[in-house]
């Protein structure tokens, strides 16, 4: 781990800390050393000078003298300290054992590490007026190695001081260094230190097991209760961080100074007797290490080149489940640390560079999204799944005919009520010849009242269906207009099936759409013919996958509409803060809420809000919904919820203990490659899988990770019998297994219910509440809220449930209440302008809303968006990509694939209407009776007529599947004369194809 702090005292003080030391006494073999490329310039090397430490922390070089002057004199800040800590496990061989090549491997990792660091070094400077960041990749630092923490623990660990100076060469002036993107990049070095040292103990004779998500290792072997036994200060912050509710780097960094004890003077040498003491009961696994890295011997372990390729495109992949583009560290870390201790950084570098001068890892030009991307990557294959939707929108313009006429629109929205602006959308929908159009609407606009006018305005010639990512938002939409409702994985997982031109498409919250998903949406409505409205708001809550392809597509040229006033707010107040927060202006916009309380903790505030939420009478608690960001802080407000209705009696003393189902969280990629999957998981599969034994929707154990005959890594599950299968989780689609966690929640009668996974067979919806009316062991009587039904459901064998108190915003959006309780602690990741626009937008008359200071909320919400990145936004392209553009540039191509897809479709429509026919055409009489032969004949001849659609169809598919490996492959490719932009015309020519299915 590599902790970044900036130092604060004067630079005699600072000198005195680092080279002398103040809670034990420094030995010989705890070195110092001066480090960074202006070492050299200056002369420094070896064993770092008291004296001449000191005079660089105040800024004297030479004859300059840095820093700013001011009345009392020069100010000038000495630098940072960027602390490199050991893992647990590697401190204690190295330091308890002796193994002083465990300590030289530290060394070696630290030194690859702040290669890294200096090569971001930068100085700040004026130009005409603007501030300039100009990267100089020269530092100058001060290495110092200790060896025990502040509660005298063994802790290797180097303090990397760097000074605050840099220069662009030998020679000149020196400026002050600018840490911004050193600090950005502080957790890849991290992992580069890692991932260095992991090698080297392989090397030595160890062996390591690590976290391929997180990074992180140990030594394999090393008794786990030993590395806690030896990590009092961790202890000390976790505990202290946990009660005060500190979460993430920047905060538990209060926990650590907070728990700072004195000093204490003491030899090293006696520091290494009593961790030798403290060690003695693990004595026989500590030898038990060392015999079998002894054995083992020290060796060279050679990089193969496949792993390092493998590593590198899983960076790639990985990181862009989330985000089209990303900073190149972020590759560089996630493919790191899915190979600890098998790649080094010097060994997946030149792969990175290869696909940066093959182009299919694109520089980016310009911002996108919310986070700082100074050197932002893209790679080839997203920009053209965005190209694709252009492609899309090109050849859905004038691909239709209107849906009904002006005055039967016009006679829908006055029965209704539409309001001027609904009126005016609806019309643009129902008259226009465009079969892809968008409303862009405010939280609360009522674009469902909009879709149910079109509803009744197209009833004779059309069939409309209520569609959204989630099964909530679909079904309130559905509901409101009176339709049919699906989700949108359920209609891409049947492939359209059964849509037909007739269709109309009405797609909610079409902001929350991945990159993928919408481009299978567009494929639908082309092959289909089928018109889809997208109906959302930019400013909502947005993908949790790839992509922000409702904006996208909107920037792009797609026909759209605009809500701008929102008619769910009732209030002026509401209405106000919910405009305020629309234009970004959070401070005004917290201060128009009903109110906002602040407490010092997390944990406090959830409380507190609890506290008041029960307060509520019963039938204001009803309307009143509870908000929060994240799974954890929900875990925490339901569970204080439950505490309080026990004691009101609402809630049944007597718990039952029941396992319970929580998704993993794994992404697609990681579902496909085995060292992801741990002990203890619960895996179900959407697919039979006959030569395995495997049965859909069954569950399987995961109790080890594996190898095969082959020397494959499998994953090894075990069904409801014990019998054990040997898993390739690479040779099935990721979308086919759901990976769990096996968890436990306390459940009793009155308690409030929620499900959390669509379940077809006891027809709940996700994010579907009920009440529990009684539960008799495993069996739950329950009452859902929609409709008010009353059902039994045995959760021993339906386990993807948990308390139904608080709720996510993601999950609430679509959703309406009278109030809204909004929990929304500074340091949580997910605190950003989308969120708290969704949340706020949910309350028709008013919201309170807690968190631990209210300017440091606003200062992040108005710092953080939420806001996903696009590709071609990144690459500066979306005007020359734009459909019109690319329209003009491809007509003879688009032309004739508009006439091909007319012959496609009513190819279809006929050999539907044949189909429809012979079902209802009785066998006529002068045929005869048929012979056995005949029967079988013709059964024979739909059996080749299906088989041979089907090897059609997977041929298709192994050319489309290979072509993709084939382009995705690391391997170098001779490098064009010059970088062009992406122009995947070709590859999207005809059908669109050319993107992963």
């Amino acid at each position: 781990m590599i902790h970044p702090r900036r130092l604060k005292g004067t630079a005699a003080n600072i000198s005195r800390y680092y080279t002398i030391g103040d809670y034990y006494t420094k030995g010989g073999d705890e070195p110092s050393e001066w480090g960074g490329r202006i070492a050299a310039d200056l002369g420094l090397s070896g064993r770092v000078d008291p004296k001449q430490f000191e005079e660089l922390l105040a800024g004297k070089v030479g004859d300059q003298q840095l820093g700013r002057r001011r009345k009392e004199g020069i100010q000038h800040h000495p630098g940072w300290d960027f602390n490199v800590s050991a893992p647990k496990s590697v401190s204690i061989l190295a330091l308890v054992t002796g193994d002083d090549r465990i300590i030289a491997a530290h060394e070696k990792a630290v030194t690859s590490a702040l290669s890294y660091l200096e090569e971001h070094a930068e100085l700040r400077r004026r130009v005409e007026g603007e501030v300039v960041h100009e990267t100089t990749g020269r530092l100058l630092f001060a290495r110092f190695t200790e060896h025990a923490s502040r509660e005298l623990d063994p802790h290797l660990h180097t303090h990397v001081v760097t000074l605050n100076m840099t220069n662009h060469a030998n020679g000149d002036h020196m400026s002050s260094l600018e840490t911004r993107s050193m600090f950005a990049e502080q957790i890849v070095a991290g992992q580069i230190y890692r991932n260095d040292l992991a090698h080297s103990l392989r090397e030595i004779g160890h062996e390591i097991r690590f976290d391929p998500r997180r990074g992180l290792f140990e030594i394999e072997g090393v008794p786990g209760q030993l590395i806690r036994d030896f990590s009092q200060r961790a202890e000390q912050i976790n505990e202290h961080a946990q009660e005060h509710g500190h979460t993430g780097q920047a905060a538990r960094r209060i926990s650590f100074f907070e728990t700072r004890k004195a000093k204490e003077k003491i030899g090293l040498e006696e520091l290494r007797a009593r961790w030798r003491t403290r060690a003695e009961p693990y004595r026989e696994p500590l030898d038990q290490v060392l015999a079998d890295a002894e054995a083992r011997g020290e060796r060279t372990i050679a990089i193969n080149p496949n792993v390092a390729r493998r590593a590198t495109l899983f960076g790639i992949r990985q990181s862009e489940t989330r985000e089209a583009v990303n900073n190149v560290g972020r590759l560089y870390r996630t493919a790191l640390a899915s190979h600890v201790g098998e790649v080094r950084f010097g060994d997946i570098r030149p792969l990175f560079e290869a696909q940066e001068e093959s182009h299919k890892l694109l520089k980016t030009v310009r911002q996108t999204g919310d986070q700082p991307l100074p050197r932002g990557r893209s790679s080839r294959r997203t920009a053209k799944l965005e190209l694709a939707l252009s492609e899309h929108l090109s050849l859905a313009m004038g691909d239709v005919s209107p849906a009904a006429t002006r005055e039967r629109l016009a006679e829908a929205a006055s029965a209704i009520g539409l309001t001027r602006a609904q009126t005016e959308a609806l019309e643009a929908i129902g008259t226009g010849r465009n079969r892809l159009v968008a409303v862009h609407g405010v939280g609360g606009a009522g674009k469902s009242t909009l879709v149910r006018g079109l509803v009744e305005a197209t009833r004779s010639d059309h069939i409309t269906i209520a569609l959204a990512p989630t099964s909530s938002a679909a079904a309130d939409l559905g509901g409101k207009a009176g339709i049919e409702s699906r989700t949108v994985a359920s209609l891409l997982a049947s492939g359209g099936y059964g849509i037909t031109d007739k269709h109309i498409l009405a797609l909610d919250e079409a902001g929350q759409l991945s990159n993928r998903q919408a481009l299978r949406m567009l494929e639908i409505s082309r092959a289909t013919g089928a018109r889809l409205i997208f109906l959302g708001d930019n400013k909502q809550t947005g993908a949790i996958e790839q992509g922000k392809a409702f904006w996208l597509m909107q920037r792009l040229g797609l026909p759209t509409s605009h809500l701008t006033e929102s008619i769910r707010q009732k209030t002026d107040e509401m209405k106000e803060a919910v405009t305020l927060a629309r234009k970004g202006d959070y401070a005004a916009s917290l201060a128009s809420l009903d109110r906002v309380t602040t407490a010092e903790s997390a944990e406090k505030l959830a409380k507190d809000m609890v506290a008041e939420w029960t307060h509520l009478k019963p039938s204001t608690r009803a309307g009143t919904n509870i908000l929060v960001l994240d799974n954890a802080t929900r875990l925490i407000v339901n569970s204080h919820i439950r505490e309080v209705l026990k004691r009101e009696g609402a809630v049944a003393a007597q718990d039952h203990r029941l396992e319970v189902l929580t998704p993993a969280g794994m992404s697609d990629q990681e579902k496909q490659v085995a060292r992801f999957y741990s002990a203890g998981q619960v895996l179900k599969f959407a697919r039979d899988n006959a030569g395995l034994g495997i049965a859909r929707d069954t569950e399987y154990r995961v109790v080890s990770i594996g190898r095969n005959g082959q020397g494959r890594q499998v994953v090894r599950i075990v069904d409801e019998n014990g019998r054990q299968i040997d898993w390739n989780p690479r040779l099935g689609k990721a979308a086919h297994v759901n990976v769990f966690l096996n968890e436990e929640r306390k459940l009793a009668q009155g308690d409030r219910i929620q499900w959390r996974l669509v379940n077809k067979d006891i027809e709940v919806k996700n994010a579907e509440r009920g009440t529990v009316l009684a539960l008799d062991g495993t069996m739950a009587t329950i009452q859902w809220d929609r409709g008010a039904r009353v059902q039994k459901v045995e959760l021993s064998e339906h386990r993807t449930w948990d308390h139904g108190y608080a709720e996510t915003v993601y999950s609430a959006q679509s959703k309406t209440y009278d109030r809204v309780y909004v929990l929304a602690p500074v340091e949580s990741g997910l605190v950003n302008g989308q969120n708290y626009y969704t949340a706020i937008t949910r309350a028709e008359f008013g919201v309170k809303l807690w968190t631990e200071n209210v300017a440091r909320l606003a200062s992040k919400l108005a710092a953080h968006s939420g806001e996903k990145t696009s590709s071609l936004e990144a690459l500066n392209r979306l005007k020359l990509d734009s459909h019109r553009q690319r329209g003009a540039r491809h007509k003879d191509r688009h032309d004739r694939s508009r006439e091909e897809n007319a012959r496609d479709r009513d190819a279809r429509k006929a050999e539907r209407e044949q189909r429809e026919r012979e079902r209802q055409q009785p066998e006529r009489a002068d045929r005869g009776p048929r012979s056995i032969g005949g029967i079988l004949a013709g059964r024979a001849q739909e059996s080749a007529a299906l088989v041979d659609r089907f090897l059609r169809g997977t041929i298709e598919h192994d050319r489309a599947r290979t072509s993709t490996e084939q382009e995705h492959s690391v391997a170098p490719e001779p490098v064009p004369q010059s970088q062009p932009q992406p122009q995947p015309d070709h590859d999207h020519g005809g059908h669109g194809g050319g993107h992963d299915r």
